[in-house]
């Protein structure tokens, strides 16, 4: 008999913490549906920068709207590296 008096209250506190998460949940669910409409008004573009110097064979991946001066040269050899859009 002694034990339930202990019992008791934690299964209600524990009642009352799930209830809570789950709530915190469905709140998630929502604003996770709205995000993917407003991640499709910015438009990216996929840029794979080749380094055109045989002896460097650098390259690199971006993705960006425009691309600026500083990510069409080459890090290593300062050449003007050759742009795929993909």
């Amino acid at each position: 008999m002694g034990l339930d008096k202990w019992l008791k209250p934690e299964d209600e506190k524990k009642k009352k913490k799930k209830e809570a998460h789950s709530q915190k949940r469905k709140i998630k669910v929502h604003d996770s549906q709205e995000k993917p409409s407003e991640k499709h008004l910015i438009e990216l573009k996929k840029y794979i920068l080749i380094c055109p110097n045989a002896k460097c064979k650098y390259q690199k991946t971006i993705m960006k709207k425009k691309l600026t001066d500083a990510d069409t040269t080459c890090p290593r050899c300062n050449k003007k590296m050759k742009i795929k859009v993909g």
